[in-house]
């Protein structure tokens, strides 16, 4: 799984946003974020877009896990609960169901607290390529 962790290391988004992977298993993944000041709205809550970002990286880690390359197809967001810059934010994506050609995934974002904030659910589609590097 390092390999995979290197790999992740060069999503410049991520890396702006303060997005990082925790732990990355065979069909999941644990991502976590700090919110800032910079990650709010004009409400001052955390930002949509930037828990869908957390969401995303989660999503990414856990489809690509089992050594394909894997790329997201479609992901649908429920919010669930406003949070503020100082909290800390965790996104766990589980497999739900893995196919030659797609899989699906349960994202839950989570405040310190266990809190629930977001629930989402992911399909990404599973190329024919592979990473390098074992697994």
């Amino acid at each position: 799984m390092e390999q995979l962790f290197q790999e992740f290391k060069k999503d410049a988004l991520a890396e702006l946003l303060g997005v990082k992977i925790l732990e990355i298993h065979p069909g999941y993944a644990k991502t976590s974020l700090e919110v800032n000041p910079g990650l709010v709205n004009s409400l001052g809550m955390t930002h949509g877009a930037a828990i869908f970002a957390l969401v995303d990286m989660a999503l990414a880690a856990a489809s690509n896990s089992r050594g394909k390359v894997a790329v997201a197809l479609n992901v649908s967001i429920n919010y669930l609960k406003a949070t503020q810059p100082g909290d800390n934010l965790w996104a766990i994506a589980q497999e739900e169901k893995l196919t030659r050609r797609t899989g699906v995934y349960r994202i839950v974002v989570e405040k310190e607290s266990g809190e629930k904030v977001a629930v989402a659910t992911g399909t990404a589609f599973r190329t024919d390529r592979t990473f390098t590097g074992e697994y």
